[in-house]
This record gives structure tokens, sequence and C-alpha cells, in this order.
């Protein structure tokens, strides 16, 4: 079991370097139009493939804790809904954004740190629910 949480903890923390890395390729690389979006574009996936790997691994704790919900796992529900919420979302509105020829990065940032905000919170209470 522990080697499951470990694994889950490392792609909660990949996830969140990805999140970090996203906000710094915007920023390195917003002088060219095209290549914001291209590499916007394959943050997206990034993110959604580390999304899609930490929720699964975290179904499959639940599941080997014979489904036992505390506040914590209920924190960690609210996390896996509102994550992907938020980057659907900032896709949706900066595709809306770049078709008019916008960049939209100070939008794509703030939503990102949305992001960021919402793993720390939810890690912040976990950490304190274990005290």
């Amino acid at each position: 079991m522990n080697y499951l949480i470990h694994y889950h903890k490392m792609l909660i923390e990949v996830m969140v370097f990805v999140i970090v890395a996203n906000i710094a390729t915007q920023l390195i690389v917003k002088k060219d139009f095209n290549k914001y979006v291209k590499y916007t574009r394959i943050g997206y996936f990034i993110f959604w493939a580390f999304w899609a790997m930490a929720a699964f691994s975290g179904l499959v704790i639940f599941a080997f804790q014979k489904g036992q919900l505390s506040y914590a796992v209920y924190a960690m529900i609210a996390a896996t809904v509102i994550l992907p919420s938020l980057e659907g979302y900032r896709a949706v509105k900066l595709g809306k954004i770049w078709r008019e020829k916008n960049s939209g990065l100070k939008f794509s940032i703030s939503i990102l740190a949305a992001e960021i905000a919402v793993t720390a919170l939810t890690i912040i209470y976990i950490i304190l629910q274990k005290q």
C-alpha cells in the first residue's frame, strides 16, 4: 500500500511540475505566436496524461482501502473534478482568443495559477488532516 501511495504522490508532484513548466514555456515562447500555440497545446496533453494517471492511481488506492471515505478523500475527489474543469475552460477560452489572433497569456497563466492553488490547498488540507 505504501508503494501505491508513494506512486500517487510522485504523480501529483510531476503534475504540479507540468503546470509550472506550462507557465514557464508560455513565458519563454510568448513572442512567437505559432510556437506559443503549439507548446500550449502540448502542455494540455501532458497535463491530461498526468491528471489521468493520478486520478487512476487514486482510484486504485481507494479500491484497496475498501472505499473508505474521509474528508481527505472528499478533498481529493473535489480537486480531481476542479482541475480538469479549469484546464478544459482554459483550452476552450484560449481557442476563442487565438481565433482573434491574441495570445491570451495573462488568462492562461491565471488559470494555471488557480490549478496550482487548488492542488496546493488540497495537499495542505490532507497533511493537516493526518496530524
